[in-house]
């Protein structure tokens, strides 16, 4: 059955309200890495600019954002309330895989008052926003989530306005998008044994249809998609959220030091204080500088006591079997480890990983974002006024860290793909002469 729907259904800011719904409209991701930093006194007050970057070239965010409306939408972000009382009761139950409890009450008592720093706004030459939030990293890493949110669905919103689509003209595009994710379902059927995460707050269509998306895939097969990411819907769906770390983990430390072997100690240093902080939860994530070279440096503390891994920017048909034989060569048993990839994921490939890798290792699981809270690439023809409609490739990252001397530096993050590659490109070339990532193969940036 089709619905009508009209773009305040889908688009908070229709209504001039916040798309940004409430502080915990984010990642658990950020959340337990925001515990983390604040339990390091020598990280917490660490200054650190972050700054948006379009990757997909033919997308021009400032020709069809209008920049009032953005800055309206960070205001209206910035002005939000710190959580409540039942949300902070929420986090406050939240377990680790041990049974421990997650995070600190000091965490929680930070976000009772609204923490997020200042931004600025600037159009760049190939119009796009040069959009940038510079803090003390507890202060600004909240924005990576919510200013993605931000661009993603306004940018989507106002595609639609240029081209004057009518009420049919909208409900045609989201029952399309509602029948892609009708398709997936059906597709993740044929892999009863398959169970992911719905992890698509970043780039979602809008904050309500990332809802409607969540509320389906738990209606459809609950036994599949157990969990999400996103702390205010699972706090509504009575659901647990889950999520472990990032690179930002990584690229902030390590760009306060100049010296290859410090940077590579550094690297594993994070590491191992996250294993400390949260035991049960020491999911490594080897690509912030390239896998190959984690893995074939990795200090035997770290392959002994880790949980598991995330691939992230390697295709896991080609990383999996990689973790597998690092595990054997290290006598590691990978049955006992968790496997989570999480990068470019949709139904189809993701069963093929599960068909192809089930026997093999130990708690597969799947971290799958865009592809079904934005699967709208194709949905309307593309106008070369306006270039693309759809979900495009746009990331938040920490792009520069104040040392304690004053002096700015840029933070890196290589990965296993050079195209994904920030930020200065000096810098940049240093890093990869320390991680020998000659050897990485470029693939195709889509998300």
């Amino acid at each position: 059955m089709k619905n009508n729907y009209e773009l305040s259904d889908i688009f908070p800011s229709v209504n001039n309200n916040c798309e940004v719904q409430t502080l915990l409209d984010t990642d658990m991701y950020k959340v337990m890495m925001l515990d983390f930093i604040l339990s390091n006194p020598e990280y917490k007050n660490l200054v650190v600019a972050w700054k948006m970057t379009v990757r997909s070239k033919d997308v021009k965010t400032a020709e069809i954002i209008p920049e009032e409306e953005l800055i309206e939408q960070l205001e209206m972000t910035k002005k939000l309330p710190g959580i409540s009382d039942e949300e902070f009761n929420f986090l406050e139950n939240h377990t680790l895989p041990n049974g421990d409890k997650a995070l600190q009450n000091s965490t929680l008592e930070f976000l009772q008052t609204n923490p997020l720093c200042d931004y600025t706004v600037e159009k760049t030459n190939d119009w796009n926003y040069d959009l940038e939030f510079t803090g003390t990293w507890a202060d600004s890493m909240l924005w990576e989530i919510f200013g993605l949110k931000i661009i993603n669905s306004l940018y989507l919103k106002n595609y639609i306005l240029k081209d004057n689509l009518s009420s049919p003209e909208v409900s045609k595009i989201i029952n399309s998008t509602l029948d892609r994710l009708y398709n997936d379902i059906e597709i993740f059927k044929k892999s009863p044994d398959l169970r992911f995460s719905e992890f698509g707050s970043r780039r979602a269509l809008s904050a309500p249809f990332q809802k409607k998306v969540y509320d389906i895939l738990r209606q459809e097969i609950p036994n599949q998609c157990v969990w999400t990411s996103n702390i205010h819907l699972s706090r509504l769906s009575g659901t647990k959220p889950i999520g472990t770390n990032a690179h930002e983990l990584r690229m902030i430390p390590t760009a306060l030091y100049d010296n290859p072997q410090k940077i590579i100690d550094t690297m594993y240093d994070i590491d191992r204080k996250w294993q400390e902080h949260f035991p049960s939860l020491w999911i490594i994530l080897p690509d912030t500088y390239g896998t190959s070279f984690y893995y074939d440096n990795c200090p035997q503390d770290i392959i002994k006591n880790h949980n598991g891994t995330r691939f992230d920017s390697k295709d896991p048909m080609e990383a999996i079997p990689e973790y597998v034989d690092w595990l054997l060569k290290n006598n590691q048993n990978p049955q006992e480890k968790a496997w989570i990839p999480s990068d470019w994921l949709n139904s189809r490939n993701a069963s093929e990983i599960q068909e192809t890798h089930h026997d093999s290792v130990g708690n597969l699981s799947f971290w799958i974002g865009t592809n079904l809270s934005n699967n709208t690439k194709g949905i309307y023809p593309r106008k070369e006024e306006h270039g693309p409609f759809g979900s495009f490739s746009v990331v938040i990252k920490p792009a520069r860290v104040q040392r304690p001397d004053g002096t700015w530096v840029s933070c890196v993050k290589l990965s296993d793909n050079p195209e994904k590659a920030v930020w200065d490109s000096d810098r940049v070339q240093f890093f990869k002469e320390i991680f020998w990532a000659n050897w990485v193969k470029s693939q195709e940036v889509l998300v």
